[in-house]
């Protein structure tokens, strides 16, 4: 049985994700000086065997502005830590975008703990976060003499960038009301949903129809993922979760 749907293409990522950004240097490579792990909300991430690749843009937690949220990175030897949130979406991370550096280090390495907060006026969007382990410096401060700045010269080190993503209703109120949240909605090209059930298995994309167009596969009940909407006709569409106890669905409009 054929149906006439436009293909749905299925994107993990930043709205800013072909934004065509600098990147550091940095000349000595990476080697056992690079970002090991990280988490950030939803974002649980450890590094691969290549310390070359540094767009995991297809990662992305909300944040709700203007609250603090923990965030840890645990860098390599002798590494510091620095992170900058491109907050007006222009392809650049400029000084008032750093939303934390330090330098300890360690050997093997060193767990830096600490919070990152979005401005409160930060509008609804998806933006892109750089995370830099520079040798020997803390990566911000131009007082260091092993390099520094988003897209600075450095000796040793490698940098990743990944997404965080604002809506139009904060995440703490979507938790306190316990309802999915789509946003931005209306859509013309892309929507993030938050899901708020931890035993999440599936979601189903429905057409105005209430036709199935797509399902949407959950890896481990991740609440959290944006989609290519642009090959959709307009009108209004429904994604309905499916858990181990509930099964429930919200309603988007494209344009």
């Amino acid at each position: 049985m054929h149906h006439r749907y436009a293909t749905l293409a299925l994107l993990l990522g930043a709205l800013n994700a072909s934004a065509q950004y600098c990147s550091p240097s940095f000349v000595n490579g990476c080697f056992s000086w690079q970002n090991q792990s990280l988490t950030l909300g939803t974002i649980n991430w450890t590094a691969g065997s290549d310390c070359f690749t540094s767009d995991f843009t297809n990662l992305s937690t909300a944040l709700t502005p203007g609250v603090p949220e923990p965030m840890t990175v645990t860098s390599g030897n002798w590494t510091g830590c620095a992170v900058w949130v491109d907050l007006d979406n222009n392809g650049a991370f400029e000084d008032t975008e750093n939303l934390y550096y330090s330098y300890v280090g360690g050997s093997p390495s060193y767990t830096y703990s600490f919070s990152i907060t979005l401005p409160a006026n930060t509008p609804a969007g998806n933006y892109r976060m750089r995370v830099i382990a520079p040798w020997g410096s803390d990566g911000f401060l131009d007082t260091n003499t092993n390099g520094y700045g988003p897209c600075g010269a450095f000796q040793y080190g490698n940098f990743n960038d990944f997404t965080v993503v604002v809506g139009t209703t904060s995440v703490g109120a979507a938790r306190r009301s316990n309802e999915p949240v789509l946003f931005p909605n209306p859509c013309t090209d892309r929507i993030t949903v938050q899901w708020p059930d931890a035993d999440l298995e599936q979601m189903t994309l429905l057409g105005p129809d209430g036709r199935i167009i797509t399902l949407l596969p959950v890896v481990n009940g991740a609440p959290l993922r944006t989609l290519d909407v642009s090959g959709l006709a307009a009108g209004t569409y429904a994604i309905a979760g499916t858990g181990r106890s509930s099964v429930r669905s919200v309603r988007f409009n494209k344009e």
